[in-house]
């Protein structure tokens, strides 16, 4: 007789199993019609039960059997479905449509970009996150590039291990703020974007958290190991290709990390360092000027090697410093970030070594009764001279490039954001031909 009530018991647990499983993949669809089919059996059985008591010859030897073949069954079920429950998934990114009118140029619709952003997770065990970035440049070409893909191990509550292509983790505005529907203004700070002075991405590992609370102080830290950038010299321009690379040429690995506090709510200081080495590719190719145009052409390859070296990979002396600050009180919003990248000389290039520097200030105020939100910005960007390129090429002298940029953007919602920005270019050496045109920039950019 229990095992009949058994019975009768393990088709409500089936119902109830049913109810709570989710339906939307194929896998689990499958799951519910083999439950049925169990339910199907299992009111058989109580049929079958029913039809022994009424003749007199019922055992219990007889129910055993089929419940515990059920029990089994069911138990398996409920494995399978509780590790689809502990899986989830989500498409998430953002997309952008630019407009600029620059000084002496002619205005355009200047820039598509599409950028999905895919999630996946397992329970509190692991965390997949990765971004493609569409666009289209001015010859009507798709580029795709991978943004970024990473894996998270939690390894507990204050610590997860991240390894692959990963956002640099040097300063804020790279790894935070550079979506373009976070970003305040339609363009990114001089000096903080592809070949600036803050580095882009990392492959790599990393360890990632936050330490525990100490009283209301809170932290959060980062520490990572990487391949090595490239330091490179190509059309007028000679700087650290920080990108997220599968090899390291060779040469040292970096090693780094960010450290940050919040001392109040809303404020967050953070202080960045890092160590290793670049590489650089000698022998190919020499600088020319060309009068025609006032600029330097160079052949495929990369520079010339001093006379004393031969073609091949040489390595330099690499090193970051950065610090940044945020602020959020009301409808205040305030930025601030410096960061440097530092190459040390090697006597078998023709290459000088330098410092690479940039920093910005913002500051923005969002207003309550409506939905407009002015924006203030004044950004600085230095890159170094190269002593055996200035005869020349004037390009090749120190750059110092200064901005400041006033927007006015509107809130559709808190997702969606139209701009428009005026940028007051300075060249402080007059030596970028170009540069001090100013520009009117629009963009229109949402996030899902």
């Amino acid at each position: 007789m229990k095992r009949y009530v058994s019975s009768i018991a393990l088709s409500a647990v089936l119902s109830s199993v049913l109810f709570a499983a989710p339906g939307d993949s194929a896998d689990i669809e499958q799951l519910r019609q083999e439950m049925q089919a169990l339910k199907q059996m299992v009111l058989e059985l109580k049929k079958s039960n029913d039809s022994l008591r009424s003749s007199g010859t019922y055992t219990e030897s007889e129910a055993v059997a089929p419940s515990s073949f059920l029990v089994q069954e069911v138990a398996e079920i409920k494995v399978s479905l509780e590790g689809n429950a502990k899986s989830g998934f989500q498409l998430a990114g953002y997309a952008s449509f630019d407009w600029t009118d620059a000084q002496g140029e002619n205005n355009d619709f200047s820039g598509v970009k599409f950028a999905p952003i895919f999630h996946y997770q397992y329970g509190d065990i692991f965390q997949f996150e990765g971004e493609l970035e569409i666009t289209t440049d001015d010859a009507g070409e798709t580029n795709t590039v991978l943004e970024y893909a990473a894996g998270t191990l939690f390894l507990n509550d204050y610590m997860g291990l991240q390894v692959g292509k990963f956002m640099s983790p040097l300063g804020q505005f790279v790894q935070n703020i550079h979506p373009s529907w976070i970003n305040k203004m339609p363009t990114a700070p001089l000096g903080f974007s592809h070949d600036g002075a803050a580095p882009t991405s990392n492959v790599g590992a990393a360890l990632r958290g936050g330490l525990p609370k100490l009283g209301d102080l809170r932290s959060n830290y980062v520490f990572f190991v990487a391949n090595a950038p490239s330091f490179e010299a190509s059309h007028g321009a000679v700087g650290v290709v920080a990108e997220g690379k599968t090899t390291s040429n060779g040469v040292g690995k970096t090693f780094g990390g960010r450290f940050a506090v919040n001392p109040l709510g809303g404020m967050e200081i953070g202080v960045s360092l890092a160590t290793g080495e670049v590489s650089e590719e000698i022998g190919g190719t020499t600088f020319k000027f060309d009068p025609s145009t006032g600029g330097s052409t160079s052949e495929p390859g990369t520079i010339a090697p001093a006379s004393n070296a031969s073609a091949g990979i040489i390595a330099r002396d690499y090193d970051v410093f950065g610090v940044d600050a945020m602020y959020s009180f009301n409808s205040i919003d305030l930025k601030a970030e410096y960061i440097q990248q530092k190459v040390g000389s090697n006597s078998n290039s023709t290459l000088d070594g330098g410092t690479w520097k940039a920093w910005y200030a913002q500051a923005s105020y969002q207003f309550t009764n409506i939905r407009l939100e002015p924006v203030l910005r004044y950004s600085n960007y230095i890159s170094p001279s190269q002593s055996n390129f200035i005869e020349t090429d004037e390009r090749f002298a120190e750059q110092e490039s200064s901005q400041w940029a006033i927007g006015l953007n509107y809130l559709f919602a808190n997702n969606i954001i139209a701009k428009v920005a005026y940028e007051y270019n300075q060249d402080e050496n007059n030596n970028q031909p170009n540069f001090d045109d100013n520009s009117v920039s629009a963009q229109l950019a949402f996030g899902f």
